[in-house]
């Protein structure tokens, strides 16, 4: 007997629909499996075999042939555990379905009948063509997903055993509809929530001096501009960095969804238990030993890399000179386009990657050329060679380059000045950022580092007198086409920020002061 089970197959982050064809036949025994199947899904013929044997079932004695249709994208992973399953027992009339061709199944099984999360089920959901209409079933450790996604009916089961019995009552009548985000999480994003509240953020009233440094950080948050912090060892450069979080506004519902759905995708073996949404920007620090596939992605899997984990939140790069040039180059694209899009044999993935990039580098090999008090050990050539390993393209993507000064043992007195709070100016920045929503409200981009140029010059403005300063600047400066427009971005979040309808001198003036730190 032929029937015909539906499911979805992971590529990249996105969800293709799988139909697994089953037909069961009088014959010789056998099992066939075709359709481009890898190993996992190769050998879940023994999982499966198993598990309907432990709920005292017999597929065994028929000649079995499964299709993975359509049969020439490959399929990965051990998601399709469950719809073979059910196949082989519906095919061998062990049970009846009503309402089959309403149903998605995506599940592993264990020997023994259980059920296990897979990663990717909150892709499926946000797949799935007619949520009123299609039923879901997934493991009870995939709940958490699916309840994320507003209107899906699905239903959860703990064990092979469990879902037959929900399966042959009907389990379209049974089908749980999704609240969605709003309703599930409200709470936990209720006022205050954000990084802000979560212990170990450092906060910038303990950071003393560098109020330079605080301000160009608090103008990269509201304007989610690239960031470059340049100073001796020990000024402060990393901990200025680790306090950004404590100013980030909160994601709106639209971009936790695309950010967990990145996290579900590229989730391992051992985190499957533990799913959590990503309720705040994610913050991400590779190591500067970082391979090309782990930022940017790839590999066998076609697995998302750090820059797309980090989609709507921070790539922060401490040492940037030690990273691999040829890495830190692949990072152009996506800093400009928000996207990573990597091609294969298998076809093309492409992967959100819309982060805020920032960096930390010493001036020289030994660190000293721009300490006051300690004199740089490095020959003029050496020093040159360690600048030039940022390249100019990659630097003249980067809005905000900025030094960071050494800071004056007498300021770390018991009497000293106390900074203003994290809380102080992440309230300044998520004001910007709300005149920034409201601005492109009815545009593809949500903040002003993400704007083109014939936005920026949309936007930004500029009265005669201050645009013949902003030429002026650019040609002394030997500002590109880029660099000139990333002025104007920079500018605009400046005036935001103190809540002006148009970009002025001053504004601009500000800006120029974050274009170079090589002099």
């Amino acid at each position: 007997m032929f029937h015909r089970i539906r499911s979805y197959c992971l590529f990249g982050i996105k969800a293709v629909p799988v139909s697994v064809e089953v037909d069961a036949s009088q014959g010789l025994p056998g099992f066939t499996l075709v359709g481009l199947p890898d190993n996992a899904v190769r050998e879940s013929r023994e999982r499966v075999v198993s598990a309907i044997r432990s709920i005292d079932k017999v597929v065994t004695g028929f000649r079995t042939t499964v299709n993975l249709s359509p049969a020439d994208l490959r399929k990965e992973g051990s998601a399709l555990d469950l719809p073979l399953a059910i196949g082989l027992l519906v095919a061998t009339g062990e049970i009846e379905v009503p309402d089959l061709e309403r149903l998605v199944f995506v599940g592993e099984l264990s020997l023994d009948g259980l059920l296990k999360p897979v990663r990717g089920v909150l892709s499926v959901a946000m797949s799935l063509p007619d949520r009123k209409r299609d039923v879901l079933v997934v493991p009870r450790g995939n709940e958490r997903e699916v309840r994320l996604v507003e209107g899906v009916r699905y239903v959860c089961a703990d064990s092979l055993k469990e879902c037959v019995g929900v399966l042959e009552k009907g389990a379209v009548s049974k089908a749980v509809s999704a609240a969605g985000l709003a309703a599930v999480h409200g709470a936990e994003r209720g006022a205050g929530q954000g990084y802000a509240c979560i212990q170990g953020i450092p906060d910038f009233k303990n950071v003393i001096g560098m109020e330079g440094v605080k301000r160009a950080l608090e103008v990269a948050a509201a304007g989610a501009h690239n960031f470059l912090l340049v100073g001796s060892p020990g000024a402060g450069k990393s901990l200025c960095a680790k306090c950004l979080p404590g100013i980030l506004p909160e994601m709106t519902d639209e971009e936790i969804l695309e950010t967990t759905r990145i996290h579900s995708c590229a989730r391992a073996a051992g985190d499957m238990e533990c799913f959590k949404p990503v309720m705040v920007r994610p913050i991400r620090t590779p190591h500067h030993s970082a391979s090309m596939v782990s930022l940017v992605g790839g590999g066998v899997h076609l697995r998302p890399g750090e820059a797309s984990m980090a989609h709507n939140g921070v790539l922060f790069l401490d040492e940037l000179p030690e990273f691999n040039r040829s890495v830190l180059e692949a990072l152009r694209e996506p800093m400009e386009e928000g996207l990573i899009s990597v091609s294969r044999a298998s076809g093309t993935v492409v992967w959100p990657a819309r982060f805020m990039m920032g960096a930390a580098m010493n001036p020289c090999p030994c660190g000293y050329a721009m300490d006051a008090k300690r004199n740089c050990t490095c020959l003029p050539e050496a020093r040159k060679r360690y600048q030039e390993k940022i390249s100019g393209p990659l630097l003249d993507r980067i809005d905000i380059q900025v030094s960071v000064p050494s800071v004056e043992a007498s300021q770390f007195a018991s009497g000293a000045t106390i900074s203003e709070t994290s809380a102080d100016i992440r309230k300044r920045v998520c004001e910007a950022r709300a005149l920034q929503r409201d601005r492109f409200k009815n545009l593809p981009f949500k903040t002003n580092a993400e704007m083109s140029s014939e936005a920026a010059k949309s936007f930004c403005r500029l009265s005669a007198a201050t645009e013949r300063f902003a030429i002026s600047a650019a040609d002394k400066m030997g500002l590109s086409a880029r660099g000139y427009f990333r002025l104007l971005k920079v500018g605009r979040t400046i005036a935001d920020l103190r809540g002006a309808p148009a970009v002025e001198i001053l504004d601009l003036s500000e800006a120029l002061r974050y274009r170079s730190f090589r002099s």
